[in-house]
């Protein structure tokens, strides 16, 4: 009797585990069924990441990847509404280093401002978050791109140097001013003209520093052509056809 429950156990062993193995055997069969893509790298990719996944009917530029977009026409952040579109182009071919052509120059892509922070006192320059969003291809073949501009937070805005340029040019130009009042306290009293120079200018250096770091911030702008980078937030599917 012990011999037979022991010779009935083994057997249901063994049957349990077969059916395992089988499970697993089509499992892998079906994952070495589906086509693995060629992995390819973007040409000039300025990101960590520059993977370019190519399928037989579609080809994916990862997400993380940095593209350069150019305005299509001249902007400025002055008059700019949230909601307005903005729209770029592609003054060059996009493709990998292997010679893939991705998107063609000439595409274009559709921007939203969603959100718009003017110029305020304090030097503090204005600067807006853009979405993209609609994708045209010179075929007519559209898409949807998920990206924003290539900084930490996101948003386009003038760098830092424009600031320091403002308010050198603001500390130069009252250097002028404390010059002239200095000359003009030299003559009034008669005293020794460099010396009252040497009062003047400090005090015109001193007032323009005071007066270009309070001023309002810049706004951003550009003129047509001019190129930023932009980070893809998600992948980005381009579905192959015969031309681009």
């Amino acid at each position: 009797m012990k011999r037979l429950l022991s010779t009935l156990l083994l057997a249901s062993f063994v049957c349990a585990n077969t059916a395992a193995f089988a499970d697993v055997t089509l499992a892998t069969e079906q994952n070495s069924s589906q086509p693995q893509p060629i992995i390819e790298t973007l040409k000039g990719g300025k990101g960590e990441v520059n993977t370019v996944r190519v399928f037989e009917d579609k080809v994916v530029l990862v997400k993380g990847n940095i593209i350069k977009i150019a305005f299509a026409q001249e902007f400025t952040t002055k008059d700019l509404k949230e909601g307005d579109k903005v729209n770029f182009i592609l003054k060059d071919n996009l493709q990998t280093k292997q010679g893939r052509m991705i998107l063609p120059v000439g595409t274009q892509i559709i921007a939203t401002a969603v959100k718009l922070e003017p110029a305020k006192s304090f030097n503090r320059n204005a600067k807006v978050l853009l979405s993209m969003g609609d994708l045209l291809l010179p075929n007519g073949q559209t898409g949807t791109i998920s990206a924003q501009v290539n900084a930490k937070d996101g948003m386009l805005k003038r760098s830092g140097w424009n600031i320091f340029a403002k308010i050198s040019e603001w500390t130069v130009g009252m250097l002028g001013v404390g010059a002239g009042a200095g000359a003009a306290i030299a003559a009034g009293s008669g005293a020794v003209g460099v010396g009252c120079l040497a009062i003047g200018l400090p005090i015109g250096a001193g007032v323009g520093l005071i007066v270009g770091s309070v001023t309002p911030g810049i706004n951003y702008h550009v003129k047509a052509g001019k190129e930023i980078n932009v980070v893809l937030t998600e992948d980005l599917d381009i579905i192959v056809r015969e031309s681009l």
